[in-house]
């Protein structure tokens, strides 16, 4: 199943979407071809539109016959920005709100916390205690939104901005080990992996059955860009192989920005067809 992450909505409507821009954004997408759809709240300030046309939005892409891959909490970004935001409870009633939210949309069962670029005052001075602590807090904040997310039947999965605290997919694993997860897994982001200097196709085997969706750009490794597949110099073929056979199933979600609104169909019309026959490739050399 080959989708689009809110990028592909973002690109047409602005950062400033609104729920009716989504439901033309998947009458496109339907016409494009595209099986599934990320669903995302970019500002906190949205939440209250979201929590009242969330039926009309679920109902109308049931009748288009596209389903929500996941649910991108890019609102909760404040959640780990900094030490003081980190420190203290800034997220978890929200979260409540968009698990009741996606009551509307059964099919969606991961909810995707992106970790922010964490950024500390520029005279504060971080002792080596304090930086335990502060990945400590990051274990204990994580597992409350597990809860969050694992009572209302689904499962979190972080998305690792470069720059946070996490740090990359070692800082992920240490950090399931430490804390004991039991539902908090990966959204393997190729872009933002790349981009912090990992070696992606190594990244669906370490991950294993703890990578829970994708969100599928690319870039030259030295700038954190989102571009179509092919445009940059993530090696495709490798990276699409190991999801394919190391058993991936969830959804295959592109996620390119467009700055011009008038090329976001066509630049996802070609993204979804290089993708598409790569994956078809690797599945018919697997039965050679």
């Amino acid at each position: 199943m080959i989708g689009v992450s809110p990028a592909f909505f973002f690109s047409l409507f602005s950062t400033d979407f609104t729920p009716s821009d989504y439901m033309e954004g998947i009458s496109r997408l339907k016409a494009l071809g595209f099986e599934a759809y990320q669903l995302e709240i970019y500002h906190r300030q949205s939440l209250p539109s979201w929590e009242k046309q969330a039926a009309n939005l679920a109902n109308h892409a049931e009748q288009k016959g596209l389903k929500a891959s996941q649910f991108v909490a890019h609102f909760l970004l404040e959640a780990t920005a900094n030490p003081k935001s980190l420190l203290s409870d800034v997220g978890l009633l929200e979260m409540e709100r968009v698990c009741t939210l996606l009551s509307h949309f059964p099919e969606c069962n991961i909810i995707t916390l992106p970790l922010a670029p964490f950024a500390v005052e520029r005279n504060e001075i971080l002792s080596s205690n304090f930086y335990r602590l502060l990945w400590q807090r990051l274990q204990e904040k994580l597992l409350r939104f597990e809860s969050i997310v694992s009572s209302s039947g689904r499962k979190l999965a972080v998305e690792i901005v470069p720059g946070s605290l996490m740090g990359n997919t070692e800082g992920f694993l240490r950090m399931a080990k430490e804390a004991g997860f039991s539902s908090v897994g990966y959204n393997f982001d190729t872009g933002h992996a790349h981009s912090s200097k990992e070696y992606l196709p190594l990244i669906p085997a370490k991950v294993g059955n703890l990578l829970y969706g994708t969100h599928l750009k690319d870039n030259f490794g030295t700038e954190n860009l989102a571009l179509a597949p092919g445009k940059g110099s993530i090696p495709w073929k490798q990276t699409l192989a190991q999801l394919v056979h190391n058993g991936y199933a969830g959804s295959y979600d592109l996620e390119i920005v467009c700055q011009n609104p008038h090329e976001v169909e066509q630049t996802y019309r070609s993204a979804k067809a290089y993708v598409n026959d790569i994956i078809e490739e690797i599945i018919k050399e697997s039965y050679v």
